[in-house]
C-alpha cells in the first residue's frame, strides 16, 4: 500500500476548478463565501457576511455558519491531496468559539495528520487580527489510496 501524501505542488487550475464547482452553490453564494486560496494541504475561504448569516440585531455571524465554514475550508484543504476530489466525509468537528465574529471572516484550513483511512484538519477563523473560532475536523476517507 502506498503511504498517502499531500502533494508538493497542485495542478495550476485546481483553484479555478474548486471555485467553478462550489461558488454557484446557493449556500456559498447567499452567505457571501468565496474560496480564496489553495495550496498543498491548505485552503483559505472568506466570508463577507450577508444579512442571511447574521444573528438578529447583534450583527455577529451565527455560530452554525462559522462551524459550516470551518468544515468547508477543512474539506477544501484535504481535497488538495486528491486533486480537488472529495472521497471523504466529515466524521466529527469540534469548534471552540473565542469571541463574536463581527465583519469579514477569514477561514484557514490546514491538514495536520493524513493517512489512507482518515485525516485531521485544523481550521482557524479570524476577523482582522482576532481569532474568533478554532476548530479541528476529522475526515474519514472512503476509498484507500493504495
Amino acid at each position: 500500500m502506498v503511504k498517502p501524501q499531500i502533494p508538493e505542488t497542485l495542478a495550476p487550475d485546481l483553484l479555478e476548478r474548486l471555485r467553478a464547482r462550489f461558488h454557484p452553490w446557493p449556500l456559498i453564494r447567499d452567505w457571501g463565501l468565496t474560496i480564496d486560496e489553495a495550496a498543498p494541504g491548505e485552503a483559505t475561504m472568506r466570508l463577507v457576511p450577508t444579512k442571511a448569516v447574521l444573528n438578529g440585531t447583534r450583527g455577529n455571524v451565527n455560530g452554525g455558519v462559522l462551524a459550516t465554514m470551518a468544515d468547508m475550508v477543512g474539506a477544501l484543504a484535504l481535497s488538495t491531496a486528491f486533486d480537488g476530489a472529495m472521497p471523504f466525509a466529515t466524521s466529527d468537528l469540534h469548534i471552540r468559539y473565542l469571541e463574536p465574529a463581527k465583519g469579514e471572516v477569514l477561514g484557514q484550513g490546514k491538514v495536520i495528520r493524513f493517512s489512507d483511512r482518515g485525516a485531521i484538519v485544523e481550521c482557524r477563523l479570524t476577523c482582522g487580527d482576532h481569532l474568533v473560532a478554532l476548530a479541528t475536523a476529522n475526515f474519514a476517507i472512503k476509498h484507500g489510496l493504495g
